[in-house]
């Protein structure tokens, strides 16, 4: 079994989400920003203006606007437009596309592998943010310190469900004794469970309740706890909830709630749930082009299967993890422990030689 650090809480989709209630059709015309709307999002000590001009941050968004960046036979946008804003001496443009149905998923799952970096968060030299609901997908092409970064992110994800942070004050102000509780764990020596983080979700149930981020979070502290069946319960709502109204604020997070679920049956020793679910959370990895949290989802459900009695399926998913990830698992395939079963098959013994 391999254990990662699930507390991946960057401000960074599964399967198209549908619409909550309140929200608007999610369309070009729709996404874009109107001029009222720059005085609105704009800090007050700031001047918004409207710029004629593409300024991408990334070479990779600007390849993706000239349509040089994904494989046109993925399929292609029937129909983009851009938005630049200047904010002082700074520029950074909007980039939207809208399809004729839902962004395909191998189209997104390239542009991801192309416009990120190796852990499909945004860094300094590819800060783009990603947000995509049914046909319309957009491209926040600023840099990680820009002014428009939060208020655009946050005005797409009440608007459309698109997966941007939570900047509602009330909401962050109940997850931040969540996340101090999970750092205090992740700080220590051995991890042990938060008795002060648990209080606050009972004590705060009813505030949590609609909301995904903190049934993520809620769900970290469950299994920092070994309390796995509510780990489980809570990682399965805050996926209902992003699916249906309340997003979560990352792809990584949701995979990091589609692995939790697989780990914790994997804990409890329910072998053929645990190999469901990891093999659903590995699928949903590699949809988006999340190479390195594809391969964690197959190791351990490799784990899974071999502990559960299942050597084929262990063996498959390893094949499939050395075909993605290379020799760098070899050595820790020999000693774990879990894959001991299969030390002596042949196939095995190729694999790791």
């Amino acid at each position: 079994m391999l254990t990662t650090p699930l507390f991946g809480l960057l401000v960074t989709v599964a399967p198209a989400q549908e619409a909550a209630s309140g929200r608007l059709p999610p369309t070009i015309e729709n996404a874009k920003l109107a001029d009222e709307e720059l005085v609105t999002l704009a800090d007050k000590n700031d001047d918004w203006i409207f710029e004629e001009k593409l300024a991408c941050r990334s070479r990779g968004a600007k390849e993706l606007w000239e349509g040089t960046l994904v494989d046109p036979s993925l399929g292609a946008p029937v129909r983009k437009e851009f938005q630049t804003i200047g904010v002082g001496t700074e520029s950074d443009s909007i980039l939207y596309f809208e399809f004729a149905g839902d962004v395909p998923p191998a189209w997104r799952k390239q542009l991801n592998e192309k416009l990120f970096s190796a852990t499909g968060e945004p860094v300094f030299a590819q800060p783009e943010l990603v947000g995509q609901s049914g046909k319309l997908l957009v491209v926040l092409s600023c840099s990680l310190t820009s002014k428009i970064r939060k208020p655009l992110g946050h005005r797409l994800r009440t608007r459309f469900g698109m997966r941007f942070s939570d900047q509602d004050p009330a909401h962050r102000k109940l997850y931040e004794p969540l996340q101090a509780a999970l750092q205090r764990a992740n700080a220590a020596e051995k991890i042990k469970p938060d008795p002060a983080g648990l209080a606050f979700v009972k004590a705060h149930a009813a505030e949590l309740a609609p909301l995904s981020f903190g049934a993520f979070l809620e769900a970290r502290l469950h299994a920092e706890s070994e309390a796995h069946e509510l780990a489980a319960t809570a990682y399965a709502r805050a996926l209902a909830l992003d699916a249906k109204g309340d997003p979560l604020p990352s792809d990584g997070s949701a995979c990091d709630a589609l692995e939790g679920i697989g780990m914790a049956a994997y804990y409890l020793k329910q072998w053929p749930e645990a190999i469901a679910r990891l093999r659903s959370a590995t699928d949903y990895a590699a949809s988006i082009g999340r190479a390195d949290r594809q391969a964690t989802a197959l190791y351990n459900l490799a784990c899974s299967a071999a502990l559960g009695e299942q050597p084929d399926a262990a063996m498959a998913a390893l094949q499939e993890l050395i075909a993605l990830s290379g020799r760098k698992w070899k050595s820790q395939l020999r000693q774990d422990d879990d894959l001991k079963s299969l030390r002596e098959r042949e196939d095995f013994k190729a694999l790791v030689k």
